[in-house]
């Protein structure tokens, strides 16, 4: 069976056994031998890693239409679950209670994980890293040594032992490299801390979705057929513009930042507004992850989550999003 057949049954398999659980601990136990660390849509996941590049373009959409069948068919069965309990539980002799406040899934969240299925589609694996990191992997392997003037820029917090609180998920990459070998595509979204001044568009503390793709004859015009496809899916317009600016970028050459403009919309989101850095990842940085940049090459890009959040809903001051106040976020709700 090939894996394009084993991802549906796999799905009409899941789909249906989710369907016939008939508690909350049942529903764990498949929830953890479907989509568990070890499950069985990982090792398919594994399987997908060594297909070659003309089958990942055909199975991309395929693993990712199963990743997201799974996760609504639990979500749902949860839901429901949760719903006869609650109706089961409730006793008529009780006082009335007063009416509860219901929450809801932050909109960073809810772009973090429309951005998963996006890049689950195209083939990429979600990954993460240590929110304090260290030296090398925030700066030394990236091609920033202590020297480097680039740091002046990650001006951060650092620990009394040495380490620091990462300043971008670019570290996590560093680790990547240290482990496995090409061909590559992750994509990590995490917190990053930084010592900036707030204001309506910068936080100490936010969301970044680190991207790379190393393998063969890999060019910038991928990198850029992949942030417009991220983009447009996410933002859900078909006609925002993106323009790429040069910029410097230590581990990255050529480097970019990228632009971007939702033609018609009012206010800043109307012109052009700056959403990301990206470029082609420098040879230092593959030779530093024992990589051969004769052989191999590959793209990189950080995102501000907040900003494309922003950009979602046309909110034009990013301390919204962090201030806790639930008379913004309610509007959100799903």
């Amino acid at each position: 069976m090939d894996l394009a057949a084993q991802l549906q049954s796999l799905r009409d398999q899941g789909v249906a056994a989710v369907a016939a659980a008939g508690d909350s601990d049942e529903l764990e136990v498949l929830r953890v031998e479907y989509l568990g660390r070890n499950g069985k849509l990982k090792a398919l996941s594994k399987a997908f890693a060594d297909e070659p590049g003309e089958r990942k373009r055909t199975l991309g959409p395929i693993l990712g239409e199963t990743t997201e069948a799974l996760r609504s068919a639990f979500a749902d069965k949860m839901s429901a679950l949760s719903r006869a309990d609650e109706e089961e539980s409730i006793d008529i002799t009780l006082p009335r209670q007063q009416q509860q406040v219901r929450g809801s899934i932050h909109p960073i969240t809810q772009v973090a994980a429309e951005v998963e299925r996006v890049f689950c589609g195209m083939g990429f694996d979600v990954i993460d890293g240590p929110h304090i990191e260290e030296d090398q992997f925030n700066f030394s392997l990236l091609n920033i040594p202590d020297d480097h003037p680039a740091r002046d820029a990650h001006d951060t917090f650092w620990m009394r032992h040495g380490r620091l609180l990462r300043t971008h998920t670019s570290a996590v990459q560093a680790r990547v490299y240290a482990q496995e070998q090409p061909p590559l595509r992750k994509v990590v979204i995490g917190k990053v801390f930084r010592y900036d001044e707030v204001d309506a568009t910068h936080d100490t503390t936010f969301t970044q979705v680190e991207g790379f793709l190393i393998d063969r004859d890999i060019h910038a015009g991928h990198l850029v057929a992949t942030l417009k496809t991220t983009i447009r899916a996410v933002l859900q317009r078909d006609d925002v513009e993106l323009r790429l600016r040069p910029s410097f970028f230590p581990f990255v050459e050529p480097g970019f930042e990228v632009d971007v403009r939702i033609p018609g919309s009012p206010g800043r989101f109307g012109q052009w507004v700056e959403l990301l850095g990206c470029g082609m990842v420098h040879p230092e940085v593959l030779r530093a992850g024992n990589i051969d940049p004769s052989i191999y090459s590959g793209f990189a890009f950080g995102l501000g989550l907040e900003r494309l959040t922003m950009l979602r809903h046309g909110i034009d001051d990013i301390r919204f999003l962090n201030a806790g106040d639930l008379r913004s976020l309610h509007q959100f709700a799903s």
